[in-house]
């Protein structure tokens, strides 16, 4: 499956496409500069396309009702597009399969086209997907998890909420994880009928809440525990069958329902979404957790996995570098290595962006991350 994204006019976007996303995609830019608004629009449009695969599916399956609709105004206001849309932003997203099928949604003068019943999904490339999106509030879970039982009614937008039922789902099915690189391990232990989480300091003798840890620890854990789980442990047939009978029981029409295709056929990929995964983190630490989330995306998986975030740190690209030389030596670096071909980097600036791979070279292009360092040194140089 190919999928490409051309964007027109969203906020800081002025004119971005990305004729084939590939399975390890990263954006690197100043803030404000449209990294995350890209990759927003990126997983709003994979999650548009797989309800109108579920949709699909449920048409050829005898459900003459459809059980949802496609509320743009509702998708943009959770994303924070709401007052991009003055601006008359223009969005045109691809799916294209080996036997040449295209299925496209577009989005323009705020109408989504693609969805209706002339534009169903043959029965032979229906996909079933998860999206997580792996916000920059995560750092808030620990507190959430410790108090959420004081704060019903509480809402911190819908990136968080997202984030924070990924990690309830994770940790349902995780009960620990070693987190090698920090010398730590995380625990969930059943405290009556809430859960508590734990980190624990092997070689250091002690134990803490993990509302007690440091920011860095705080950010880490989500991240790891996520991935770790959509990386071996998530269900499948259990997400497609809730779904499924939430939308039927919904509208009343189980009875009608036929099959058309049994789950085990119909094509599945998760899709990871991170916004800057470096946050509070060293910079050695920074790259051990990129090793990490490669080994558990792209080595370790027993899904398939597609991972994209966003980033400032020049540190994780010179680091992608060096697993992309890894995987050319038929070696690992901590268990990871990623294939130069499923790798894109993209520098975004002014609302465009500059692609970093160097093909015949088969590396990122790094120079660019260094303008500061060299700029610092210049000017110390120059100081008398």
């Amino acid at each position: 499956m190919k999928e490409s994204i051309h964007i027109k006019n969203l906020g800081p976007i002025k004119d971005i496409h990305l004729e084939n996303i590939k399975p390890l995609t990263v954006f690197i830019g100043e803030s404000g500069s449209g990294k995350s608004t890209l990759m927003k629009a990126i997983a709003l449009f994979r999650w548009l396309y797989k309800m109108h695969n579920i949709r699909s599916y449920l048409k050829r399956s005898k459900v003459s009702k459809s059980p949802f609709r496609f509320r743009m105004d509702t998708y943009f206001k959770n994303c924070g597009f709401e007052q991009y849309k003055k601006f008359n932003p223009e969005i045109l997203y691809t799916v294209e399969f080996p036997n040449n099928k295209k299925y496209t949604l577009h989005y323009s003068n705020n109408q989504l086209t693609g969805t209706s019943d002339a534009d169903l999904v043959q029965e032979s490339d229906l996909y079933y997907n998860k999206i997580s999106f792996i916000s920059e509030t995560r750092n808030i879970i620990p507190l959430w998890a410790d108090r959420g039982a004081s704060l019903a009614g509480g809402y911190l937008g819908f990136y968080f909420h997202e984030v924070y039922n990924d990690f309830e789902l994770a940790s349902e099915n995780l009960k620990e994880l070693e987190i090698n690189y920090l010398n730590l391990k995380f625990t969930v232990k059943k405290v009556q009928s809430n859960k508590k989480f734990l980190i624990q300091a092997p070689n250091a003798g002690y134990e803490i809440d993990l509302k007690n840890s440091s920011s860095g620890i705080q950010n880490v854990v989500p991240v790891s525990l996520i991935a770790e789980h959509f990386s071996k442990h998530f269900d499948f047939s259990e997400a497609f069958n809730r779904s499924l009978l939430n939308f039927l029981s919904r509208t009343e029409n189980l009875s009608d329902f036929k099959p058309v295709k049994n789950l085990g056929d119909i094509h599945k990929r998760l899709f990871i979404h991170i916004e800057e995964p470096e946050l509070s983190l060293f910079p050695d630490a920074q790259c051990e957790l990129m090793s990490d989330l490669i080994a558990k995306c792209f080595v370790n998986n027993l899904n398939e996995i597609e991972l994209m975030f966003s980033t400032h740190s020049p540190y994780i690209i010179n680091h992608l570098n060096l697993l992309i030389k890894a995987y050319d030596c038929n070696q690992t670096v901590d268990g990871a290595k990623i294939k130069f071909e499923d790798v894109a980097v993209f520098m975004v600036e002014d609302g465009e962006i500059q692609d970093l791979m160097i093909k015949n070279e088969r590396i990122i292009n790094t120079n660019i991350l260094s303008d500061t360092i060299n700029d610092i040194y210049d000017r110390y140089s120059n100081l008398n």
